[in-house]
This record gives C-alpha cells, sequence and structure tokens, in this order.
C-alpha cells in the first residue's frame, strides 16, 4: 500500500472539548483552540513515519508512528507520538495522536485533504494534567494532484 498522499505539509489545529456553544462570540471560539502548528510528515518504508510538529518560536515536537491501512471502507489511521526537544519549551512533552484520513467526497469540488482525530497529553508537564484529549484537524497545505 502506497501513502505518499500522507506525506507532505499540513496545518494542524487542536480545539477543547467544550460542549458550550460559542453562537456569535468569536472570542469564544478563538477559546477553542489548544494548539496550532505546522506539521511535517515522511513516510519512511511501508507504513511508519516521522515528522515534526512546530508551533513556532523554537516549540516543536518531534513524531514517529504508524500508518494501519484501513481497507474497504476504513479510513486509513494515523497512529503518532509526540516527544518535545531536550532544552525548548516542548520539554518533556508526550502526546499520542490517532488520526483518520477522511476519504474525498466523489461529487467534492476544491477539497483539501484531511485527517481528522484525537490527541492526548501522556505525561504532566507545566500546569497540565496528563489525560487531557482535545479534538483535531490536519489540513494538507499542498496536496499533490490525484490522478482521474
Amino acid at each position: 500500500m502506497a501513502y505518499s498522499s500522507i506525506q507532505g505539509d499540513w496545518i494542524y489545529r487542536s480545539y477543547v472539548n467544550n460542549l458550550k456553544e460559542v453562537g456569535d462570540d468569536p472570542q469564544a471560539a478563538l477559546s477553542l483552540i489548544f494548539g496550532e502548528g505546522q506539521m511535517t510528515l515522511t513516510v519512511k518504508r511501508e507504513n511508519l513515519l516521522i515528522g515534526v510538529l512546530d508551533f513556532g518560536q523554537g516549540a516543536a515536537m518531534d513524531l514517529y508512528g504508524e500508518i494501519v491501512d484501513g481497507s474497504g471502507v476504513q479510513p486509513d489511521v494515523l497512529i503518532i507520538t509526540g516527544t518535545g526537544r531536550t532544552g525548548t519549551s516542548t520539554d518533556k512533552w508526550v502526546y499520542q495522536y490517532k488520526g483518520y484520513v477522511v476519504p474525498p467526497w466523489a461529487e467534492g469540488v476544491d477539497q483539501v485533504p484531511a485527517i481528522v482525530g484525537t490527541v492526548i497529553r501522556t505525561i504532566p508537564h507545566g500546569t497540565g494534567a496528563a489525560g487531557v484529549v482535545a479534538s483535531f484537524v490536519m489540513l494538507q497545505k499542498k496536496p499533490a494532484k490525484r490522478q482521474a
């Protein structure tokens, strides 16, 4: 199975799972953003991948994981661990990601490839407790042209 469509640069945004509706309040909507950055993924061999999630200003995590083939009607799944970099603001961070590759709509126009899922803080850091879960969306920055 070729996973070249997963490789590349993605915009990453995670959101606090808060059930309170935001209505017309843009500030309330913005307050739901848990994290945002640029994710770069590289498929190393078969179903293994590595990458970086860069939050800017020197805050980045190294990523490693695998792609589980969805086969049939199930989507491919990315299972990734992100670890912070020693001596930076992400030192001692460990997060786990489970993302589902969203299949394109047959009738869709100008679709952007997306991966959706959840992330969990594996160990505590700063004032953040372990076990906190957020939802995320990844959008591919320059998707490969699909063959007709």
